[in-house]
């Protein structure tokens, strides 16, 4: 994970901005262990599959980042989905008007107009078939 990426065969440009907001972050709030493994890993993957387009994406130096902003490690994966969610929705509607397929794949399989309840008057799946044995 954080290395090779579909269209780049290069170092992801992405990942060279993330590189540079982590020395900066580190420069001004100090360095730890984490950023220098990063680097050393980087090197040596570079070294042994730099030869076939491997170089590191965009989440290789992210959850670094993440990390020294004080983002929790169980929200990283919030944190990148959230930040992907515009592309994901521009991908869902160009599909939509042009009639063809982006990667990925997108096929909702889930209910469609469904009544909004408010989060304090919602039940959890397994709550509602508890109800539904002791009503039921």
């Amino acid at each position: 994970m954080g290395f090779g990426h579909r269209v780049y065969k290069v170092k992801d440009p992405r990942a060279i901005i993330l590189q540079e907001l982590a020395e900066q972050l580190f420069e001004k709030f100090g360095r730890d262990e984490y950023y220098d493994i990063a680097v050393a890993l980087e090197k040596a993957v570079e070294e042994r599959l730099g030869h076939k387009g491997i170089y590191p994406n965009v989440d290789f130096y992210s959850g670094l980042v993440y990390r020294k902003l004080g983002i929790p490690t169980d929200l990283f994966t919030p944190v990148f989905a959230i930040a992907r969610t515009a592309g994901w929705l521009a991908h869902w509607k160009e599909q939509l008007a042009e009639n063809r397929i982006f990667r990925p794949t997108q096929i909702y399989t889930g209910d469609r107009n469904m009544p909004y309840v408010p989060i304090e008057k919602r039940q959890s799946a397994q709550d509602q078939a508890l109800l539904g044995m002791v009503t039921g």
